[in-house]
């Protein structure tokens, strides 16, 4: 539904996010020079 549901500061500007791992509860995210990951939560959407 869009809500807001926390806040992960990186060093660097994030350019693209993508959930991932077996249980789909790994965020991804992409910048300029690095790649990070964390445990989320929740779980990201499954292929459609």
């Amino acid at each position: 539904d869009g809500d807001t549901i926390g806040v992960i500061r990186l060093p660097e500007v994030c350019a693209n996010v993508c959930f991932g791992g077996v249980g789909r509860n790994r965020l991804f995210m992409t910048a300029s020079q690095s790649l990070y990951s964390v445990y989320v939560g929740v779980r990201g959407a499954g292929v459609a």
